[in-house]
Order: structure tokens, then C-alpha cells, then sequence
């Protein structure tokens, strides 16, 4: 209803004319004919219908054209891809020429239609050339840059360094290997849903794999490490769904954050069932973080105060914990005082009530 009432008050003027002249011809014929009066009103109607009819098929077509750009405008506007069907498309494709040449203003607006068309077209295949250029260049890098940091660590091992030199050199090349490990699964990113895999998971010795990983970055920095006691027991009596590679890259991630800004004290790592969910905390003794950034440290590229401070921040690492755990169906939180340390809380489905996929 609203494009057909839009549609008659584009005609308006059409309409007010065609009354016009029908009263201007009703009134002059009745006062020179006033016989033919009955004539004269059924040749209005004759007039009226034909005229209806001809307002109904292109109202119709107005209608039909007007929804298909509508539809177009909210394809544009939410993917910023430009939307045609088929036969319009070919259509499109087949419109050559200058405007001036155009046999209608139909003609001329669809030839320019074809000429934005082919141009998003053009810029939209160079991006994407581009794009999956840059991508398998960043891609074989991180994969050739493990070579030689293979290598350097090789030589850290059998050089004969004193033992404070020799750490502080390793710590740096793991560092490097971070690094490099989180170029790999920024762009891994994207096709995370293919690469999951949920199983049941002990979650003490997932964290105790990225604990390992840290161990050289707590002896540097003296820091000491609190884990529950499950040396008695054969597991833990927490067992979670999720992905092994992607959580524990995440928990890594987490370590690495706490151990940065944490520079005497420890930290400890604790859990609890909650619910249908596995609750676990990461909780440091560091420099803490300041209640205005606190709400932001999950964005990309945001790095805080901390962050500027230090210079040792990507702004990145957090950003990618918040994405893999929104495929992994789990929650983040942080808390924080500055000054006085961060804790950091996940959600994690509990494998044994949680449904599994």
C-alpha cells in the first residue's frame, strides 16, 4: 500500500490534468451539444477505463521495481554488495553505450546501474586478490619463521652462556614464537568453525600444558604459580567440552597477560563447577587495570594505559581470546583494581551435563 500511494502521488499531476480535461470537454460539448450529453459521459468512460487500466500495468511494474530496490538498498547497506536477479543481472550485463545514446531515462538509469555494477565488481575481485594475496604471504611467513627460531634455540642450548644470559635469551625467542603463533591464528581466525573439534578434556591438564609452556617466564621473573592439588588424585574432577589447540592457545594467551604485568607476587589459578559450566580464574598480584579501560581490553588493538606504558602490548591477544571462546561457547570476564592485580573468569560447559554437538 505504501509504494501504490507513493506511486499515485507521483502521478498526481497526470491525474489532475486528465480531470481537467475531461470536465473542459463534458463542459464545452454540454453547452454545444447538450443532446449528446449521455454520449459524452459514456466516451468519459470509455477515456476513464482505458486510462485505469494503463495506471494499473505501470503501477504495477513501478511496485514490482520499487521493492527490488528497496531489497537492493538493504543488501548494499548491510553487506556492501549490490544485489540484482539473474535476469536483471544479464541485463545489466548486456547494457552498452553512452547515456546520450539511451532511447529512455529506463535506458539511461540502467546503463549507469551496469556501469556501478561492473566497477564494485572490478574493485571487489582486486580486494579480494589482495587480500588472499596477503594472506598466503603471512601464512608461509609464520610457518618459515619457525625454522630458524628452531635453530636459534638449538644454539641457546648448546652455547655456553651463563645460566642468567642463557634464560633471558630464551625467554626473548619464545616471545618471538608467541608472536608469531598469534599472526598464524589471527589468520586462522576466519575459518575457526571448520577447525573445531569439542571432546571431554581433563581442565587441570590443559592449563597445567600452558602452564609448562611458561615455566622459563616464572623462574625469570620469580613469580610463584598457585594450582589446586591433584597430585593424590588420577584426574581432575572437572572435565570440560572444548578444543584442545584453541583453549589452550587462549589460556596462553591469559598466562602471558598476567606474567607481563605481573612483576612480584604470583599467580593463581582456581576452579569450580557453576551451574552447567566450569568455572575457572586466573588471578595475578600485577599492576592491575585502570577502570576506565577495563571495559575495552577485549577490543582489537586496544592496548590501554598499560599497554602505552610498557610498549609491550599488541592489542591483540585478548581480542582473539574474546572471539575463539565465543565459538567455544565460553564466557570471559575481567576484574580488576589497579595497583593491586587482575583476575580473570571463564565460563567453560561443563562436559558432563553440558549437551554435546
Amino acid at each position: 500500500m505504501r509504494l501504490w500511494l507513493r506511486y499515485l502521488k507521483e502521478k498526481r499531476l497526470t491525474l489532475l490534468l486528465y480531470a481537467l480535461t475531461v470536465f473542459f470537454f463534458i463542459a464545452i460539448g454540454s453547452l454545444y451539444h447538450i443532446e449528446n450529453l449521455e454520449k459524452l459521459l459514456y466516451a468519459a468512460l470509455l477515456t476513464f477505463t482505458v486510462w485505469s487500466l494503463a495506471l494499473l500495468w505501470e503501477g504495477i511494474r513501478y511496485v514490482q521495481e520499487s521493492r527490488q530496490l528497496e531489497k537492493a538498498f538493504r543488501h548494499f547497506e548491510h553487506s556492501g554488495e549490490l544485489l540484482f536477479d539473474e535476469a536483471e543481472d544479464r541485463l545489466l550485463q548486456k547494457a552498452e553505450g553512452d547515456i546520450e545514446a539511451a532511447e529512455s531515462f529506463h535506458g539511461a538509469q540502467r546503463l549507469f546501474l551496469s556501469m556501478v555494477c561492473q566497477s564494485h565488481r572490478k574493485e571487489q575481485r582486486l580486494w579480494e586478490a589482495k587480500a588472499a594475496e596477503r594472506a598466503d604471504y603471512y601464512m608461509m611467513w609464520t610457518h618459515q619463521i619457525k625454522t630458524p627460531i628452531s635453530a636459534i634455540r638449538l644454539l641457546l642450548d648448546k652455547s655456553k652462556l651463563q645460566d642468567r644470559d642463557a634464560f633471558l635469551l630464551k625467554e626473548e625467542l619464545f616471545r618471538i614464537e608467541q608472536y608469531a603463533e598469534i599472526v598464524l591464528t589471527f589468520q586462522r581466525l576466519e575459518s575457526i568453525s571448520s577447525d573445531l573439534v569439542l571432546e571431554s578434556y581433563d581442565l587441570y591438564a590443559l592449563v597445567k600444558q600452558a602452564v609448562r609452556k611458561y615455566a622459563l617466564s616464572f623462574i625469570n621473573k620469580s613469580l610463584s604459580l598457585g594450582l589446586p592439588d591433584t597430585e593424590s588424585a588420577e584426574s581432575s574432577p572437572f572435565r570440560i567440552l572444548t578444543d584442545e589447540k584453541w583453549f589452550v592457545f587462549c589460556l596462553e594467551q591469559l598466562l602471558s597477560n598476567s606474567i607481563k604485568y605481573t612483576n612480584r607476587g604470583g599467580i593463581s589459578v582456581n576452579a569450580w563447577e557453576e551451574g552447567e559450566r566450569v568455572m575457572l580464574s586466573i588471578e595475578d598480584t600485577g599492576i592491575g587495570i585502570r577502570a576506565e579501560d577495563l571495559p575495552r581490553i577485549f577490543e582489537k588493538d586496544f592496548t590501554g594505559y598499560n599497554g602505552r606504558l610498557s610498549k609491550k602490548s599488541t592489542g591483540i591477544g585478548l581480542y582473539l581470546c574474546r572471539q575463539i571462546f565465543t565459538h567455544l561457547n565460553v564466557t570471559i570476564r575481567a576484574e580488576s583494581q589497579e595497583g593491586q592485580g587482575t583476575k580473570i573468569t571463564l565460563g567453560i560447559p561443563n562436559a558432563q551435563k553440558a549437551p554435546r554437538p
